[in-house]
């Protein structure tokens, strides 16, 4: 079997310039858009129109580093194996053994387009996903994104059948959430024939 590969998805940090041009322009949007509603003058709300204009010049100007093409880098990925997690930097490659890490949490639960539980419309981005990990007294966390259904599948399954039962044996899963982390791992595992977006 082929090991699969994830993108590592890293959230942005804005700039001082560009966190004052973000908060100036959701001012130019609500500020007159409530204005309006509340005078009943409806001249006031095409602010909404200005402010998303403003908004896609903003996102062209930092190259969408904010948008979810942004957050994805592709250069950068993770896989798992029976014998750790395997981080990829361009050329550079990083392997943390199971065996060497202490405090393991694991959140594997959304790909690209799937739904949140109860809704009809919102959905995930794909790279909520995450492992955090504690190697040699420092603290580790990778967040990855999963795009499909298929993938999704698979990476749960080599977990439930061969990385969790190893990490039982190491016990060095994060005790206080070890239930949490079952949990956000198992929730739409144990419920697979349930789910009808994860089919």
């Amino acid at each position: 079997m082929t090991q699969q590969k994830f993108p590592i998805a890293i959230y942005q940090k804005p700039t001082i310039i560009e966190g004052f041009f973000a908060i100036v322009l959701t001012l130019i949007i609500f500020v007159p858009f409530i204005y309006g509603i509340n005078t009943k003058q409806p001249i006031f709300c095409f602010s909404m129109v200005l402010g998303l204009i403003g908004f896609k010049i903003f996102n062209t100007i930092t190259k969408g580093k904010y948008l979810p093409l942004g957050i994805i880098q592709k250069d950068m990925q993770i896989s798992f194996s029976e014998n750790g997690i395997e981080f990829c930097n361009n050329q550079e490659t990083t392997i943390h053994k199971w065996s060497n890490l202490e405090k393991i949490q694991i959140n594997i639960y959304a790909y690209k387009g799937r739904l949140f539980s109860g809704s009809n419309r919102s959905s995930y981005n794909g790279f909520e996903n995450s492992i955090h990990f504690i190697e040699n007294g420092e603290k580790i966390k990778y967040r990855f994104y999963i795009e499909n259904v298929n993938q999704f599948k698979a990476l749960k399954e080599q977990f439930h059948k061969t990385i969790l039962p190893l990490l039982n044996q190491y016990q060095n899963l994060k005790e206080e959430s070890y239930l949490d982390a079952q949990l956000n791992f198992a929730r739409n595992y144990n419920n697979l024939n349930n789910d009808t977006h994860y089919l």
